[in-house]
């Protein structure tokens, strides 16, 4: 498996592991850095794509959600994963509320951050286990593909003795059809790109259909899954197994 992907964090060291961890992944794809929100500014104007972009929370010239928010104003279309130390749930649900396509701690091992890249390659939104909560990690061992782990090493990038968490999603064999949850087919559209982070905007465009025509069609997607936001619907779904279902209809 090989991706392309720019690198934004201005931490020399931060940049170097990742850039390692997503050569392991396999060779020959284009990696870019940039060690600021302005350099990375210059490469996306650049006409540049990649598979996916990796941002910092605390960039020198942009910090925290305005950067977040300020990137995907940029390039909506480019799923962008958040690299940050901080991991309170608060933090990471608000980044998946401005439509990152992921969260990974800088605590997080190796493996983890490769599973994480390679989950987000194939069009799936991240979750790490910090935002779930409590009462999800209680019930996690019966839950299809999800396992109870001990929290990431504090040693960064380094791999440590603690079993290393693995992504939330559904495993190939547990799917739930979303048509059981009494949604269309256009509804079933809608979600699949909720799940890839898109917002109402870029749906309308995706599907050719009115902004109030998608505002309805969301709502719908929500109360089927009895959640009140899209970041609680990405977490539904990844519950329920759909992504797996929806992107082998689309």
């Amino acid at each position: 498996m090989s991706v392309s992907a720019l690198i934004i964090d201005d931490h020399p060291l931060i940049r170097d592991a990742v850039r390692m961890t997503l050569a392991s992944l396999g060779p020959g794809g284009r990696i870019d850095m940039a060690d600021s929100f302005a350099s990375a500014r210059r490469l996306l104007e650049s006409g540049a794509e990649w598979d996916f972009a990796l941002l910092d929370l605390s960039l020198p010239d942009c910090e925290g959600f305005e950067g977040l928010a300020a990137f995907r104003e940029l390039r909506p279309t480019l799923p962008t994963i958040v690299l940050s130390g901080r991991t309170d749930r608060e933090t990471i649900l608000r980044c998946l509320d401005l439509g990152a396509a992921g969260y990974i701690p800088k605590t997080s091992q190796s493996d983890v951050i490769s599973d994480a890249l390679r989950l987000v390659a194939s069009g799936h939104v991240y979750l790490p286990r910090e935002a779930l909560g409590r009462d999800f990690l209680r019930e996690a061992p019966s839950r299809p593909g999800v396992s109870a782990g001990e929290p990431p090493s504090a040693s960064g990038f380094a791999p440590s003795r603690a079993p290393a968490p693995p992504p939330v999603a559904a495993s190939a064999g547990a799917t739930l059809d979303p048509r059981k949850l009494g949604l269309t087919d256009r509804q079933c559209d809608v979600l699949r790109l909720i799940l890839r982070g898109l917002p109402n905007k870029l749906i309308c465009r995706q599907l050719d259909l009115a902004e109030g025509t998608v505002k309805v069609h969301v709502s719908a997607v929500l109360r089927a899954l009895g959640v009140r936001n899209r970041t609680q619907a990405v977490i539904a779904a990844s519950r329920m197994g759909l992504r797996n279902r929806l992107d082998a209809s689309a």
